[in-house]
């Protein structure tokens, strides 16, 4: 398995895999706001769960709530600590498309998760377990598009360097139980509807699946393209 850590240029190769991304993600987060704004079924079952969760609270062992109330510090600061190591490594490193998913894909993330919960501004539900949050709205999950974006980018990264497929297979699903755990915690302890979570997933995988591709790509023709004009240096 290979120490270093970086894209493996699929994206940039396949750049239909991100467009596929977008637009699925894109469609999914429009199916779920428009349920929000007309008050449509899935709003119906987002209570109906939250007061199952809610239900539940009392016969959930103690060490599982407090298991459960980590998926919140998961998807949000020991991510960020995530990102600042690798800001550091591929800094350290010049490896400038990488660094860029760090940053402008997180960074950019933030602000589009910004600009869409307030306005949608849903209120979250009343009754929260663990760390409660009333200040900022609830649409969409900002844990679970960050999960997505970090988590999702981590195992792009990872996933090529295992040493055989079994490998590979359980990296990938380990990042998607993590991803998965941050959303269900969260949506559990009732910090956010599941329609919330599910449009949190959407978001991240549909800006992941452009800013990521648009930016490996443009890095690696830039690579290429000097690598070219080195070649005819060398002829010259």
């Amino acid at each position: 398995m290979s120490c270093e850590l970086n894209a493996p240029g699929w994206l940039a190769k396949r750049p239909v895999v991100g467009i596929l991304l977008f637009l699925l993600g894109s469609l999914a987060f429009g199916f779920l706001a428009y349920q929000l704004q007309t008050n449509g079924p899935t709003t119906q079952l987002d209570k109906q769960l939250a007061t199952s969760f809610q239900g539940m609270w009392a016969t959930t062992p103690s060490p599982m709530l407090e298991f459960l109330t980590y998926g919140f510090f998961l998807g949000k600061e020991d991510l960020q600590l995530l990102g600042a190591v690798l800001v550091i490594y591929f800094l350290y490193k010049r490896y400038w498309a990488e660094l860029g998913m760090v940053l402008i894909g997180w960074a950019g993330g933030s602000v589009i998760w910004n600009w869409l919960v307030y306005y949608f501004n849903r209120a979250r539900p009343e009754k929260q377990l663990g760390i409660e949050v009333h200040s900022v709205p609830s649409f969409p999950s900002g844990h679970s598009m960050f999960a997505v974006l970090a988590l999702g980018l981590l195992a792009y990264m990872l996933v090529p360097r295992m040493p055989s497929l079994f490998w590979k297979w359980v990296m990938a699903l380990a990042a998607l139980l993590l991803i998965l755990f941050v959303g269900f915690s969260r949506a559990f302890e009732n910090g956010h509807y599941l329609s919330d979570v599910l449009a949190g997933y959407a978001v991240g995988i549909a800006w992941g699946g452009l800013i990521y591709t648009l930016l490996e790509g443009i890095v690696l023709r830039r690579q290429a393209r000097e690598s070219k004009r080195a070649g005819f240096a060398i002829s010259d």
